[in-house]
């Protein structure tokens, strides 16, 4: 084999390695972004998620503070008829 037969077949094997290493190399780093975003968006909503939980909690307590000032709304509104009514018969 001479030199250049060598370099033929170093060519031939080369250039098609090249063609597809290149391509593997962008894709690895394509995958790389993309798994760096993917865990920045995961972080993000983790944080809404937190804030969501908060926001929760706090429209639960709302609503059982409204109930219970419904129930003595109601309560003072049954007191009221109640001695309406017996202010009605005493007379």
């Amino acid at each position: 084999m001479t030199e250049q037969d060598f370099l033929w077949y170093l060519i031939k094997v080369g250039v098609p390695i090249v063609a597809l290493v290149t391509p593997l190399l962008k894709l690895n780093g394509s995958i790389i972004r993309l798994n760096e975003r993917l865990e920045t968006v995961l972080n993000h909503n983790k944080n809404q998620d937190l804030r969501l939980n908060k926001h929760s909690e706090q429209i639960d307590d709302l609503t059982a503070k409204s109930e219970n000032h419904n129930a003595r709304i109601k309560n003072l509104e049954q007191r009221e008829c109640k001695f309406e009514l017996s202010n009605k018969r005493g007379e």
